[in-house]
């Protein structure tokens, strides 16, 4: 057995490992400079005593909160946040997004100077914490629940810069939200930044949905710019998995290997992320905009239409999946039949949505209350605090999305009592916001 030093590893200290590995001979550009031909490992079983010297110990931690009291639906906020803690230094990951969003904050001083108010409350926040287990965001979501219950929405920034490629992940009734805002910013490339989004999309160059932890690869329902669906691994997660608050996820990717660690530093961003700091800006108006659109829009802009089909879309996909592991007793046709009714309600909502009513009080909360119908009060099989029937980071897959989760679990596990416990779960949710959808489009 290689026997380890109780001190801090060093590169020589790994030495009796890395020779103590058999397998295949590692490819030519992975050799390092110890005296003896590298292995990535084989069947055998090599031993390590490893001897861990953690600091436990109890931290006070900071959310700085800015609030701008609305005029119309005070107590309907406008949430959007970032955190700033870093694993090191932290400069694309979370200072991009911290300074992008300072940079909004200061635009939207900019307007107050000049009279204006927002129709609903915005409220920024700064997370502390995040990369603990997103302490931060989460204790504040959780203290702040019954007035989450009614917040327009939740707008997310963290890897904001890393690269010239713009992307987003989104609950699907704020997918063309985000696509309509980013018409209205310019890009560094020429044009807009949907524009270049879309070109970067089609030419293959944004790989965010897997480059970027954060971000996750989405339902497609047409051939415009791709939105991915939200996982986990940053601070939109007890707003829309917890407290089911509609969010988006912004950010600029590119060539980032240095996450999470201490290249991840001031010098890697000028040579490498934004040199010149004009994507900086772009972010900062996209993040901006989403905030003053939605604070001051009349009817809230959510689009069930598509949050339908993507339903339909994914349990097609389920039951494709469960007929090919051969997973019987699941019927799936009621919770088809209830994404059908969801998405002819949904139809009719928009058209009301088109005609703006003298008093959208009414209307309003009725849209907003169809998230929070997805949300199942019992939560999800071994992890109870995930409540979301729709979206949810995997048990398996680290921050990567899935969808109907209890569902596409209970297949992966070839367990078709609680398959069928999911499926009655989910067409409960997806029925009471059907509901809801029938009333607002009376």
């Amino acid at each position: 057995m290689p026997q380890i030093p109780s001190t801090p590893l060093s590169y020589h200290d790994a030495a009796p490992i890395l020779e103590a590995l058999a397998g295949p001979a590692v490819p030519h550009d992975w050799q390092g400079a110890l005296p003896f031909a590298y292995h990535i490992g084989g069947s055998g079983s090599v031993k390590v005593h490893m001897l861990l010297k953690q600091d436990f110990a109890y931290r006070d931690i900071w959310d700085v909160i800015g609030k701008i009291p609305g005029t119309e639906w005070p107590n309907d906020w406008v949430v959007a946040g970032n955190h700033r803690d870093a694993w090191v230094y932290g400069a694309v990951d979370p200072n991009s997004g911290t300074a992008a969003m300072l940079e909004a904050v200061h635009g939207i001083g900019e307007l107050l100077k000049t009279g204006w108010k927002p129709k609903r409350t915005i409220v920024f926040g700064s997370w502390d914490a995040e990369e603990e287990g997103l302490i931060g965001s989460t204790e504040w979501a959780e203290d702040n629940a019954a007035a989450l219950a009614h917040a327009a929405a939740y707008f997310n920034t963290d890897v904001g810069v890393a690269g010239p490629n713009f992307d987003s992940a989104a609950v699907p009734s704020l997918k063309d939200f985000v696509r309509e805002v980013t018409k209205e910013v310019p890009s560094p490339k020429g044009g807009n930044v949907y524009d270049q989004w879309k070109k970067s999309q089609s030419e293959g160059e944004s790989r965010r949905h897997s480059t970027d932890e954060h971000m996750g690869k989405g339902a497609h329902q047409n051939s415009d710019v791709e939105i991915g669906d939200l996982g986990s691994g940053s601070d939109y997660t007890p707003f829309i998995q917890h407290l089911g608050v509609p969010s988006t996820d912004i950010g600029s990717s590119g060539p980032y290997g240095v996450y999470h660690s201490v290249f991840d530093n001031y010098n890697w961003f000028i040579k490498n992320a934004d040199p010149t700091f004009v994507y900086e800006q772009q972010q900062a108006r996209v993040f901006g905009i989403e905030v003053l659109h939605m604070a001051d829009t009349d009817v809230l802009p959510y689009d069930y239409v598509t949050y339908g089909k993507e339903i339909t879309e994914y349990l097609d996909a389920a039951k494709k999946k469960a007929d090919d592991a051969k997973v019987s007793g699941l019927d799936f046709a009621p919770a088809v039949a209830a994404a059908k009714r969801f998405t002819t309600a949904a139809e009719a909502v928009h058209k009301k949505q088109q005609n703006i009513p003298a008093n959208p009080t009414e209307l309003n909360t009725q849209l907003r209350q169809v998230e929070g119908d997805m949300l199942s009060s019992a939560g999800l099989p071994n992890r109870p605090w995930f409540k979301h029937t729709i979206y949810a980071p995997g048990e398996y897959t680290g921050y990567a999305a899935v969808v109907i989760p209890g569902v596409n679990e209970a297949i992966d596990a070839k367990d078709s009592s609680r398959g069928s416990a999911q499926l009655t779960a989910l067409t409960e949710a997806i029925n009471r916001a059907a509901s809801t959808l029938e009333a607002a489009a009376k």
